[in-house]
């Protein structure tokens, strides 16, 4: 679908958020498009600050996610705040983070994995429509039920990342545990 054929013409998106959605599709970020720019597409115009995205959370693809957004020179906080906690969010996986924010040198990108009234990416993809904002920028964009689902569940916004939960001690990691189990079953010690 395109958003000519879809009547909305009128829409016309910030560069910056083109610019911020083309880097997500250019490192091929698996993702479904909710939040203002979702509603914008569907409502054909509309205030628009940032995007709001839920990716896909396996591995490969949150890696790919922490690549654009290093590529768009991307900070934790909100509209010109940074975050308060010096979370180095580059050796930190995200989806313990999420739902958190990001300045970007394009627009401000809203993660979240799992928003409520729903179960992911996967709930989302089922029914998103892919439709191109611009030449070559075709993101996933979740359906208007979703959108109405998401807006219904979600809590009020969190505009920063919360640190991770603190780490088990050394020792205490269930691979190292597991491990253990296996040696000392084949050593018998």
């Amino acid at each position: 679908m395109t958003a000519n054929s879809a009547g909305m013409t009128e829409l016309e998106l910030d560069p910056l958020l083109l610019t911020t959605l083309a880097t997500l599709q250019r490192h091929d970020v698996q993702f479904v498009l909710v939040g203002d720019v979702a509603e914008a597409i569907y409502n054909r115009g509309g205030f628009v600050s940032g995007i709001a995205i839920v990716p896909a959370s396996y591995g490969r693809n949150v890696e790919r996610l922490i690549a654009a957004l290093q590529g768009l020179d991307g900070e934790l906080g909100i509209a010109g705040t940074p975050a308060n906690d010096a979370v180095d969010w580059r050796r930190t996986d995200l989806r313990d983070l999420a739902p958190c924010s990001f300045m970007t040198s394009g627009a401000d990108v809203d993660v979240n994995f799992e928003p409520a009234g729903t179960r992911g990416y996967q709930d989302l993809f089922d029914d998103a429509s892919q439709i191109e904002l611009a030449p070559g920028i075709t993101p996933l964009v979740a359906s208007p039920e979703d959108l109405e689902r998401v807006g219904r569940g979600t809590a009020p916004a969190i505009p920063y990342a919360q640190p991770p939960a603190a780490l088990p001690p050394e020792g205490q990691w269930p691979e190292q545990q597991i491990r253990a189990r296996r040696t000392s079953r084949t050593t018998g010690y």
